[in-house]
């Protein structure tokens, strides 16, 4: 048995949940997501996970149009990219390119690419993660989200010349409005097809405005952009399962395994394969993000809570477990290192 999953960081899902929300008035909170897993916009949420959200969504709104009605709000701005570095390309071809290379790092199990058949140029995305319902929800949600993109340089009336959308069909007339050319339904992925000449267009309110020849970020937000686990790498895959459970409670093998959709028995003989204990795993996981929390400047007590620990002595406990020193001599340590190189 195979834990393979793909992950989706939460600011590519925000503007999902902000155009509901302005939309509908459906918040997070009524989908029963808790408020720290959308705080940092980097945190790898399961697809499973917003898979169900968008079913729910579904459900609430009454409405399997959603996506159609807040299409505006499905753009790349949100992602957390020093300068929005997506758009800041000088033409729509370098920006194509940066998109399909570098959204790997906000979603896995996922392909981005280009297929090139005569003078038309087919951008393609493909998802073996979605099924059922949320198929058509996704599949709308990337190609409104790319199609935004393609008129921040073409401008806002431009069309393609076709559409192709996974899932059964969603309000045809109205979709093929927007998109302004037709489009078809249950193809294996979600394709916008584009005249070649469209990747050199300029929109005449188009301004390039050059890029730094360098930037820098810190060191942690540059961990967060390349800790995105590929659906195959087991160890990490369960690594980052475990990491996102927290934000429900003090995770356990019941909650992960329902994360991954198996038996309690099942996830424990997969981890018994990987030498891997339960308790130990997760001790390990969040003894790390304590750390990278002392980092961030949080208090013990802060830490605690965030983790889902019942009061701070009993984190301290687990934390001691795999540090041999207390959260607070851990915590003064790190600023009495940073005294040091401050000199």
């Amino acid at each position: 048995m195979l834990l393979n999953t793909a992950f989706i960081r939460s600011c590519y899902v925000s503007p999902v949940l902000e155009g509901i929300e302005a939309h509908y008035g459906v918040t997070a909170d009524d989908l029963g997501i808790p408020k720290l897993v959308l705080q940092d916009r980097m945190t790898l949420i399961p697809f499973t996970e917003v898979s169900k959200w968008f079913e729910q969504i579904e459900r609430l709104t009454g409405e399997t149009d959603f996506m159609v009605k807040i299409q505006s709000h499905l753009t790349l701005a949100n992602l957390e990219i020093p300068g929005n570095w997506f758009l800041s390309a000088p033409d729509l071809a370098m920006s194509f390119r940066r998109i399909n290379h570098g959204i790997c790092s906000f979603q896995s199990g996922a392909s981005y690419y280009a297929q090139q058949s005569g003078k038309i140029l087919k951008w393609c995305y493909s998802n073996a993660f979605v099924k059922g319902k949320a198929r058509s929800h996704d599949s709308l949600r990337v190609a409104f989200t790319l199609f935004n993109a393609i008129k921040n340089y073409a401008g806002n009336d431009y069309s393609p010349r076709k559409v192709q959308l996974s899932g059964p069909p969603i309000q045809q007339k109205e979709t093929e409005a927007l998109f302004g050319c037709p489009v078809s339904w249950n193809a294996p992925q979600t394709e916008l097809w584009l005249g070649i000449d469209s990747l050199l267009m300029f929109t005449d309110d188009y301004t390039y405005i050059p890029e730094p020849l360098t930037t820098s970020i810190p060191l942690s937000q540059l961990e967060k952009y390349l800790n995105m686990p590929q659906p195959t790498d087991q160890p990490k895959v369960l690594y980052e399962m475990v990491n996102y459970s927290r934000y429900y409670g003090l995770p356990s093998v019941d909650a992960v395994a329902a994360l991954f959709g198996v038996s309690r028995q099942q996830l424990q003989r997969r981890l018994q394969k990987l030498g891997f204990t339960f308790t130990y795993l997760s001790g390990y996981i969040l003894c790390n993000q304590a750390i990278k929390y002392m980092l961030e400047g949080m208090s013990v007590a802060e830490i605690a809570t965030r983790l889902g620990y019942a009061n701070s002595h009993s984190f301290s406990r687990s934390f001691t477990r795999f540090r041999r020193q207390t959260p607070t001599q851990y915590l003064n340590k790190l600023k009495l290192e940073n005294k040091r190189t401050s000199f």
